[in-house]
């Protein structure tokens, strides 16, 4: 599963998506299973048969499993959430022994008390149940497009219990046999091909589907709905040597933006297929949109992705493209890890996102190289470091014994951290070896469930080098972030390794990992295997050193302050990796208490003349954040330092809005003027840049559609709203409202959210808060996020939860509960980070909540808040 934010939305869910009614529910009597299901019985196989009206509060489905109970037993633990089941039978040869169901805890636990005891053996299972349709994207959800009703399906992590009966674990792998009852008018998708179309009743038709591979419940999935299909194929190749059936799916009306993906989805397919050197694993590929999904989703042969990923207008902005490439390739990799070989158990995560993160940012460098997938992925695990580096955190391979802590695993820790870390390993282990491994475990565990020792096994055989266990190991079950001190010697350097804390982080015990530290002189790379505390290192070749050649390791390094200098003073002509990565220690060091402002300043005016334009602006970001608690006049002066940076970059560059005048520009020309043009709008305030977008934001909502090409459309649009208050909102609102293309309407939501004012604050909360205004739950939900991240919005937010908590917690699904104090983590005052702690804590447990979240996002306004008392008055005088 891919999320566009890894932070939860939960806030947006409170305020903006009604929950279906829940009864209610006991509190779980000593012996209720909260995490793992006890191995009472196991189930072999499913069939599911839904009638499913999308237009309806409701559907109902009758679900068979056939179970192996492996003693006699009275009951049976399984999952089931908010279904009203009206009859259970169990069927034990020829006989029915009746049961009662009852849900006995809030995250879906259910019981299954039988009228007489089950005995060991084969058993099937039978619920006869209702449901009620969800309205964001968890379980069954409808939506409403246009005029029309759909309903899709997100099971990940623990939603199926919302569709069906059954056990809801990734260990438990079987197939799934589905029919789905529909209004004739309407289509219907699932995991596999359809093998019949039949008569039902009150002139219905009965969808029959044919039996899947080996899939846990929370790979199932379905779709139903009038919708537009493209029919293609992924044409054989060296690897799979006959044609797949491949289809692009969308709501009504959207076809013409479908021809990307199906021109370009079997392209990235055949890339994945021949690294894996394996066909691709199932019967057929399907991939659908949805104006609900958040992000997208791996179900085997039928991938959702949201409106914005999928759906591409033939002059798409070169953003949406590398979206669309890195997230379709993330999502096709799943197919492989995680849906062919799946985890044991939700620890084990990590097997499943941090190589789809790897190998699609990986296959989306191949796919369009102009992108800058490689580079865009390492910016993702920079920012995870910051998240890494508290001392309240995850490791990347998390024990998790409850239901509710089972979210805090999609995180920036799994998905990034991780696919940073695999990067590492690949580079350390060499591309050929590192490949024989993954294709040894994917063939060791096929259509099966496996663990990290079962992965770490595989690696160790496959690239026959076992020294790299140790390695995998130190990185996955450790929390923080490695810091190499270098201190240069006679004979080589010296190395010292231990967890980067910085300034507000308590130290803690020693920790060291199993590192390959990597530097670059020249041409010529040179690495060791650090195994403990420290080591030396000679280097091998002639010139500038860099440490972490090619950006590709997951660790930070300090220097002398003379080495800084030198290195600095090189930063413009570094690769944009290693550009990144210098940029990133920098500022580390900085907030660690060892290097000066000075030099950070000295880094931020060398690294502003870097081509990438990513590099070019890492510093410049980690200021914004420092500078915003800062007084008045030093970020008038942070104001003043990006104009004098950038604005004659800008200017040399050139500014067009309008749409197509850059269209046939190269691409890395056309991204860095797109965030130069961001970044002097919305951090340097520029006026003249904000009078331009404004202006041409104000034609474009106005119909002018020549005057705002979509690359700049969202930071137009976010401009427009705080400089033309409410009546620019409500124009854009009804623009919104009446537009059909996704992207527009994402931007025009992003534009909303952007409300800094009072007024303009309220103006944005009555919208994301009517259920009437023509926006779609997800809309509502990503408005929400936006407002939270304004201080205005923050504040307002804070002050709706702390006067009506119960109304407003509600709602929330209880695997998005544990993100909401995330959404408060952008303050930098101790004492918001006690007034967050206050809130929350003592209403955890009603909640619901697992606390990790509100311990992470206390400890980010600490640092912010130590950081300012310990080296403001030195940022103060830097950017005065």
């Amino acid at each position: 599963m891919k999320k566009r934010h890894l932070l939860v939305v939960s806030v947006a869910a409170t305020l903006s998506v009604p929950a279906a009614a829940q009864a209610p529910t006991p509190t779980p009597a000593a012996g209720v299973p909260l995490g793992k299901l006890p191995d009472a019985a196991r189930p072999v196989a499913y069939r599911l048969e839904l009638t499913v009206l999308p237009e309806a509060k409701a559907f109902s489905g009758r679900a068979e499993i056939d179970v192996d109970v492996r003693r006699a037993t009275r009951f049976l633990y399984l999952h089931g959430q908010d279904l009203t089941v009206a009859r259970v039978v169990a069927r034990v040869g020829g006989t029915d022994v009746p049961a009662r169901y009852a849900q006995v805890d809030s995250s879906g636990v259910a019981r299954l008390d039988f009228d007489r005891p089950l005995p060991a053996g084969r058993t099937t299972l039978t619920f006869d149940y209702t449901a009620p349709f969800m309205t964001g994207d968890e379980g069954l959800y409808h939506a409403k497009v246009g005029d029309d009703w759909y309903a899709w399906t997100q099971m990940e992590p623990i939603s199926a219990r919302l569709m069906f009966p059954g056990f809801d674990e990734p260990r438990f792998k079987t197939p799934f046999t589905i029919g789905v009852t529909t209004n004739k008018a309407l289509k219907v998708f699932a995991n596999t091909p359809e093998t019949r179309v039949t008569p039902a009743a009150d002139g219905m038709v009965r969808h029959e589907f044919a039996a899947s591979k080996p899939l846990p419940t929370y790979l199932v999935a379905i779709a139903v709905g009038d919708f537009d299909v493209v029919e293609n194929t992924a044409p054989a190749n060296a690897v799979r040597t006959t044609a797949l059936p491949y289809r692009v799916i969308a709501t009504k009306g959207q076809k013409a933006r479908l021809a990307t993906a199906a021109a370009e989805g079997p392209k990235i397919l055949a890339l994945h297929e021949r690294y894996f050197g394996t066909a691709y694993p199932f019967e057929k590929l399907d991939q659908i949109a949805s104006p609900v999904m958040q992000g997208a989703m791996e179900n085997a042969g039928l991938i959702t992705y949201g409106d914005t990923l999928l759906l591409l207008s033939p002059d798409a902005p070169s953003s949406q493209r590398r979206s669309f490439g890195m997230v379709n390739a993330h999502e096709m990799a799943h197919q492989w890890f995680g849906d062919l070989v799946t985890p044991v158990w939700w620890n084990d995560l990590w097997l499943n996102e941090s190589f789809a993160e790897w190998a699609g940012n990986r296959v989306g460098e191949i796919w369009d190289p102009k992108l800058g997938t490689g580079v865009a992925q390492m910016a993702e695990a920079l920012d995870a470091m910051a998240t890494d580096s508290r001392s309240v955190g995850r490791p990347i391979r998390q024990p998790i014994e409850r239901n509710t802590q089972i979210a805090s695993a999609f995180d920036s820790i799994t998905y990034q951290k991780g696919g940073q870390m695999l990067t590492m390993v690949e580079r350390y282990l060499g591309p050929d070896r590192f490949r024989a491994g993954v294709r040894l475990h994917l063939d060791r565990f096929r259509y099966g469930s496996a663990t990290a020792e079962d992965f770490f096994a595989s690696m160790a055989k496959g690239s026959g080098d076992a020294g790299v266990v140790p390695l995998f190991q130190s990185f996955v079950t450790q929390t923080g972030v490695p810091v190499v001190t270098v201190r240069p010697g006679a004979n080589g350097w010296r190395l010292t390794q231990a967890r980067y804390r910085p300034i507000g982080v308590v130290a803690g015990k020693p920790q060291t990992w199993t590192l390959p530290f990597c530097v670059r002189q020249g041409a010529t790379p040179t690495c060791t295997l650090m195994r403990g505390p420290s080591a030396t290192m000679r280097l091998s070749g002639s010139g500038l050193a860099v440490p972490n050649a090619d950006g590709a390791g997951y660790y930070r390094y300090s220097l002398p302050d003379a080495q800084w200098g030198t290195l600095i003073a090189a930063g413009a002509s570094l690769p944009a990796r290693e550009g990144l990565a210098l940029a990133d220690s920098l500022w580390a060091d900085f907030a660690a208490g060892n290097v000066s402002f000075a030099r950070v300043m000295e880094g931020t005016r060398v690294l502003s003349r870097h081509p990438d334009r990513l590099v070019a602006t890492k510093l410049p970001g980690e200021l914004a954040e420092a500078s915003a608690s800062l007084s008045p006049a030093a970020q008038a002066g942070y104001r003043r330092l990006l104009s004098d940076l950038y604005a004659p970059r800008l200017a040399a560059l050139g500014v067009d809005l309008r749409r197509g005048a850059y269209a046939r520009e190269e691409d890395d020309r056309a991204q860095t003027r797109k965030a130069l043009v961001d970044l002097m709008a919305n951090r340097a305030r520029d006026a003249g840049v904000r009078t331009t977008l404004a202006d041409a934001a104000a034609k474009a909502v106005g119909g002018d559609e020549r005057a705002l090409d979509a690359d700049y459309r969202s930071t137009a649009f976010r401009v427009a709203v705080q400089d033309r208050g409410v009546p620019f909102m409500d124009r854009l609102k009804t623009a919104l409202v009446a537009s059909q293309d996704p992207l527009f309407r994402s931007h025009a939501v992003t534009g909303l959210g952007a409300a800094e004012t009072p007024e303009q604050v309220r103006r944005a909360l009555a919208i994301a808060q009517d259920a009437d205004s023509g926006l779609q739950s997800i809309e509502r939900q990503t408005l929400l996020t936006r407002i939270a991240a304004q201080p205005v919005g923050r504040d307002t937010l804070f002050a709706l939860l702390s006067s009506d908590w119960d109304r407003m917690t509600a709602p929330i699904p209880a695997f998005r509960r544990s993100g909401l104090p995330l959404r408060f983590a952008g303050y930098c005052d101790a004492g918001k980070a006690d007034a967050l702690e206050a809130l929350f804590r003592p209403r955890l447990a009603a909640l619901g909540a697992n606390d990790l979240e509100l311990k992470q996002a206390a400890e980010s306004i600490r640092i912010c808040a130590a950081l300012k008392s310990a080296r403001g008055a030195e940022m103060e005088a830097g950017l005065r």
